[in-house]
């Protein structure tokens, strides 16, 4: 290919990660606008993207509710714990899984863990509620920690059993060799190699905890209830408050953000050698 032919593919690569770029992050930058936006900004035709006069309001109304901060804080320690509960058991289930290759059923548990996850999350809500509100668990945030961690598990097996299968075999015979305990194995050499994929792993949880909406709708009341059932409750039979439900949506992009920022060399690491398979 000629140098003019390499230049132009070039131009065109990067043009397309533009254009794509900007189609994916449009939806945050419209959702940030209409934070500051006041009610007839909002419904301007046509929409006003940069010529309008910013406000606070809509954060001053979230940041006046008490009940904005605790729900706040409460979506963030169940996401926290159901993501470390998800992935140490993960992790433990795909090193099983990825060392103990040869056992039977192991391609139909496999198959399973996938379809599990990918069945529609009202066949699972019908009997976890039953399940909660015979042992008076409804509405308890260690309840839903444990659903939450439960229902992303088998993403998480499926996920890190790639990951644990790149790790050599070899390193954990010398260490057995030296008279390390499995345990031992386990914590001081499997988990600090396998780092990249736990990042990797910890990030899809986390946004599958953060975002979900089913399983608090049914099984949260006031005591337990989360992010994504607080925005819904802007949206009534009359009206919906689309100033208030943008700010409190663009506050719940920042601790992913700030999470996934913090972790990210990790994570890209974890996703390429994720992706390689010998």
């Amino acid at each position: 290919m000629s140098a003019r032919g390499s230049r132009a593919g070039r131009w065109l690569s990067v043009g397309l990660l533009t254009v794509a770029s900007a189609a994916a992050l449009f939806p945050v930058f419209w959702t940030i606008s209409t934070s500051v936006k006041n009610r007839v900004d909002t419904f301007a035709n046509p929409p006003k993207f940069v010529r309008f006069a910013p406000t606070a309001k809509n954060y001053r109304k979230l940041f006046d509710s008490p009940d904005f901060w605790r729900i706040y804080g409460d979506t963030i320690s169940i996401t926290l714990a159901s993501t470390a509960l998800c992935v140490l058991a993960g992790t433990m289930a795909a090193y099983a899984l990825a060392r103990h290759r040869r056992f039977p059923g192991r391609r139909p548990l496999e198959a399973t863990l996938v379809l599990v996850r990918a069945m529609p999350g009202m066949v699972l809500m019908i009997p976890i509620y039953q399940i909660v509100t015979r042992l008076d668990l409804y509405d308890n945030r260690w309840a839903m920690i444990l659903i939450y961690a439960t229902i992303n598990l088998p993403f998480a097996i499926w996920l890190m059993s790639g990951f644990i299968e790149q790790i050599p075999v070899e390193v954990e015979e010398s260490a057995r060799t030296d008279g390390a305990s499995p345990v031992r194995v386990f914590w001081n050499i499997i988990l600090p190699l396998a780092a990249p994929g736990i990042a990797a792993t910890s990030i899809f949880v986390a946004l599958l905890a953060w975002n979900e909406f089913l399983v608090p709708v049914l099984l949260a009341g006031q005591h337990s209830k989360t992010l994504p059932v607080y925005i819904s409750g802007f949206i009534s039979n009359r009206t919906l408050d689309w100033g208030p439900m943008a700010a409190a949506s663009a506050l719940a992009i920042v601790p992913i953000a700030v999470f996934t920022a913090l972790i990210q060399r990790r994570l890209v690491g974890g996703l390429s050698s994720g992706a390689v398979k010998e």
